[in-house]
């Protein structure tokens, strides 16, 4: 038994599959106060999602991260927010928002949809010398 898929079949077949894979989260710093040497993107970094710091602290820049196809949940971009922090010279996030959101594209014979995770956070340093 031979099965014949024809070439615009096989493409909406695929269209799924490659969006699954291409998933992705990133974040973007947008500086509004002092500039600080860079740190390692792997430096060790506070985050505050409930409550500010007890310390004094000084705002730097925001983080907008963004997350969609498969990586659209918080532990997909925050590692890309501290990551885009350390390079800022932060040392910790303090989370503002976080939205989700659902887009749905397509015509009458192809429908699809992606969930987008839009996450926004102040990078701060300290500024009493600890």
């Amino acid at each position: 038994m031979q099965i014949h898929i024809d070439r615009r079949t096989l493409i909406l077949l695929l269209i799924p599959l490659v969006a699954i894979a291409a998933g992705c989260a990133s974040a973007e710093f947008i500086p509004t106060g002092k500039v600080y040497p860079a740190k390692p993107a792997n430096c060790e970094l506070e985050v505050f999602s409930s409550r500010t710091p007890d310390r004094p602290y000084e705002e730097i820049g925001i983080i907008e991260g963004e997350g969609s196809m498969g990586s659209d949940s918080l532990e997909d971009v925050l590692p890309e927010m501290i990551k885009e922090a350390c390079l800022a010279g932060g040392d910790a996030l303090i989370l503002t928002s976080s939205q989700r959101a659902v887009t749905v594209s397509g015509d009458a014979d192809f429908l699809s949809s992606d969930e987008e995770l839009h996450t926004v956070a102040t990078v701060i340093v300290w500024t009493d010398g600890e």
